[in-house]
């Protein structure tokens, strides 16, 4: 006896059985009909079924999905690539603090504005390694938002990059100075556009343009790019790129506290450091002025009786006459987690 697909309606599994048992009228006479084989036994009306389900597929290890099974599959969408992770409407927004936040100095400010529309922009790559004058600029692009989809960047209306992940840093590349230019940033996934915003770069000039989130999408902080005029040790500076950290105390082995309380989307001033390979870690601020009893160890720092976790260590090679930079990118204490993102800045000067 077989269970229909909608397991309400009972089928006979053979023809020829019956559907009640029969005895003979007398002793040595068998049923007139049906399976006379060892062990056979007619089935009743109320013999549970336990044959497979009916339909097209009585493979093994089949089952028919109740309309209440949870679905397992990938998220809907055309894109179901490793990795893509869609948001929630009841994701938290990382977005930085209100107003235009502290710094240790440096350069930057968040422009432009979250639009949310198809957008269709054909490009050319725009050269690369190109010697730059005075009406060139040199510009790069850094993905610094977290929990946010890879992108495609168009400066200008010609295509600067597709595909671009979340922690990837691009080459320099030139742009004309001196003149208005609309950067386009829309999803590698869906082609919508995640922001736009006009921009104005000056000559011989160079710029690191990081994709940070801004409470409710991305935007785009401008960093400038100074060359080292140092010609026996590395310029060092620092860029918080982290939405939810807080300030935080970064430290460099040999050196201690390097650069202390560096507030979310602000660049410290550039440091001399000595050329050589070091360790480098970042944690939230200490509650103490002065580094002489700040105790760096290798999982902690402390002052004044207080021990905070280090939340990331990053190895760094520096190299005399040349200019580098901690970002610092992630969510404190959740996913993806702050880390340290060592960048050089290969200038074409």
């Amino acid at each position: 006896m077989y269970i229909d697909k909608n397991r309400l309606t009972l089928t006979s599994p053979a023809a020829g059985t019956v559907n009640m048992a029969q005895l003979p009228e007398e002793a040595g006479t068998v049923p007139e009909s049906g399976d006379n084989s060892p062990g056979f036994a007619p089935i009743s009306p109320d013999t549970p079924s336990w044959g497979p389900p009916s339909g097209s597929d009585d493979s093994p290890g089949f089952a028919p999905i109740s309309p209440d099974t949870p679905s397992w599959g990938p998220p809907s969408g055309d894109d179901n690539s490793p990795g893509f992770f869609p948001i929630s409407p009841d994701t938290p927004s990382w977005g930085p603090p209100p107003g235009n936040g502290g710094g240790n100095g440096g350069s930057g400010g968040i422009t432009g504005g979250i639009i949310v529309g198809p957008i269709v922009v054909p490009g050319r790559p725009i050269c690369p390694g190109c010697s730059p004058g005075s009406q060139s600029a040199n510009i790069r692009f850094l993905h610094g938002a977290v929990n946010q989809p890879a992108v495609n960047v168009q400066v200008g209306g010609l295509t600067f990059i597709n595909h671009m992940q979340y922690g990837n840093v691009t080459p320099y590349y030139l742009d004309n100075a001196n003149r208005n230019v609309q950067i386009v940033i829309t999803s590698a996934q869906t082609g919508y556009t995640l922001y736009q915003g006009v921009f104005r770069f000056a000559g011989n000039t160079a710029y690191t343009l990081a994709i940070v989130n801004d409470g409710s999408g991305i935007s785009l902080l401008t960093v400038t790019d100074l060359p080292c005029n140092a010609r026996n040790s590395a310029c060092l500076r620092a860029v918080n790129l982290s939405p939810n950290s807080g300030p935080v105390d970064i430290f460099l082995s040999g050196y201690g506290r390097i650069f202390q309380r560096v507030n979310q989307l602000s660049a410290t001033e550039y440091r001399n450091v000595n050329q050589g390979s070091y360790r480098a870690s970042v944690s939230e601020a200490l509650p103490c002025a002065g580094n002489s009893s700040v105790i760096v160890a290798n999982e902690y720092v402390e002052c004044n009786n207080t021990r905070i976790a280090i939340m990331d260590t990053a190895a760094v090679n520096l190299m005399a006459g040349v200019t580098y930079t901690l970002y610092i990118i992630g969510l404190a204490y959740q996913f993806p987690a702050v880390q340290v993102l060592p960048v050089e800045s290969d200038l074409i000067y």
